[in-house]
């Protein structure tokens, strides 16, 4: 109940605000984002069934969730070096990396279960991703599809002409809350 409040009241919110013409601005504890939200559901079952895993629950297809953060950009991982946090496996290029993300997990997860950002900011659908395109966005790693015929992180870009990113952030929030509910 409290989710699907918080989630009316996001949407609501973020209307009022697009017909009134000016960007909305929401504050962090209203996303939606299962890492930035205690109240919502976060058991394993859940996320092993909404997150973007492989057969053997291992997430970003192996791709060291810190190194995103890091100015060599992503780096593939090793199997020896997983880490289970929550029922979704991370596997990292070194130790310290390793070492990072136990301090503090919530900070380095790709948004809504490493699905596309742009497929879930605009339609709230699980779309695939490729897991060298993303972006970081107030901290947050924002994974997009793309192959040699599309490029969801270029559209995303385009959209930035028509919609404040914190909205699309938003609004992706909103749609995950509805998602992971489920």
């Amino acid at each position: 109940m409290k989710l699907m409040l918080s989630s009316l009241l996001a949407a609501a919110f973020l209307t009022v605000q697009s017909i009134a013409g000016t960007p909305p601005s929401l504050p962090e504890t209203m996303y939606l984002d299962s890492t930035l939200t205690p109240s919502l559901p976060t058991s394993r079952e859940q996320r092993i069934k909404h997150f973007r895993l492989d057969k053997n629950h291992v997430a970003i297809d192996g791709y060291d969730p810190v190194s995103y953060f890091k100015s060599t950009g992503p780096k593939k991982g090793s199997a020896s070096l997983a880490y289970d946090f929550d029922g979704v496996i991370y596997w990292f290029a070194n130790a310290k990396n390793l070492a990072e993300f136990k301090t503090n997990p919530a900070q380095y997860e790709p948004v809504w279960g490493g699905w596309c950002g742009h497929a879930m900011a605009l339609r709230g659908e699980k779309v695939e991703i490729n897991p060298v395109c993303y972006k970081i966005v107030n901290g947050r790693n924002v994974l997009f599809f793309k192959t040699f015929y599309a490029n969801a992180l270029t559209n995303w870009e385009k959209e930035l002409k028509k919609t404040p990113e914190q909205s699309l952030m938003a609004k992706g929030d909103v749609f995950w809350g509805d998602t992971f509910s489920k």
